[in-house]
Formats: C-alpha cells, structure tokens, sequence
C-alpha cells in the first residue's frame, strides 16, 4: 500500500519493462515464463516484446504464449486485442508475428481482424501467416 491508502505494484512502469526485457534478452527465459505464471495481469507485455527489434525478445514472447496456452489460456485472451491492433503495424514483421501469437493463442473472437487483415495485407509471407492463424480457427 501507498502512503495514499492505493494498492501499488513494483510490477510496473518503464524500469520495470525495461529490465523484464533485458532479462528475457539475456536468455532468462524460465524465469520470465514464471513470472508471467504467477502475474497474469501483466500479459500485456507480450504484445510490447512482439514490437521489440530484439529476437529474442519475440522468440520469448512466442514461448510464453506457448507455455501458458498450456496452463492459462483463459489469461491469454486478454492480449488479443492489443495483437489485433498490430496487424496494422507498418512493420511487416510485427505483422506476421501478430498473425502467428494470434494463431497459437487461437481466440475465435480474433477471426474477424485476421480476415479483415488478410484483405489488406499485401506482403505474401505476412498472408501466410495471416492464413495460417485463420485456419487454426475454423
């Protein structure tokens, strides 16, 4: 508790995503999968590390889908929001990495978006990938 009687969190601001990803580029990986286990609400990090140029950044972020679809899914849909927003990144890589999460975390209420992202897209290898998330979902 803050002075102001207000829940605070160590678990936010810049620092902190900042180290949490220097971490993860430092190949803490477990470490970083245990704490998004136990701190759900901060999966909203995920769709960040998507943007970031580092690879493993988004190699990490792509496990952490993986190991929580596994043991939370229910936590993962909340980014699905923020993974739909990127399909409309200039980035072409941020695209398709996008498309792939969105494929692995395999939330109906994205279909909409990838098709609509689809018809737009005009990269072949970011339409794969857009397809293939599609696909996951029929």
């Amino acid at each position: 508790m803050s002075d102001n009687g207000k829940n605070f969190s160590n678990w936010e601001g810049e620092a902190f995503e900042q180290m949490l990803f220097d971490y993860l580029d430092n190949g803490y990986l477990e470490n970083i999968i245990t704490f998004f286990e136990h701190e759900p609400e901060q999966l909203s990090l995920i769709p960040k590390m998507l943007s970031d140029e580092r690879l493993r950044l988004k190699v990490g972020a792509f496990a952490i889908i993986e190991e929580l679809k596994e043991k939370n899914a229910e936590a993962l849909k909340s980014i699905v929001p923020s993974l739909i927003e990127l399909l409309n990144s200039p980035e072409k890589n941020i695209r398709g990495d996008a498309a792939y999460a969105l494929e692995i975390i395999a939330d109906v209420d994205a279909k909409p978006a990838l098709i609509k992202a689809l018809k737009k897209e005009q990269d072949p290898q970011v339409k794969e990938f857009i397809e293939d998330a599609i696909k996951k979902l029929q």
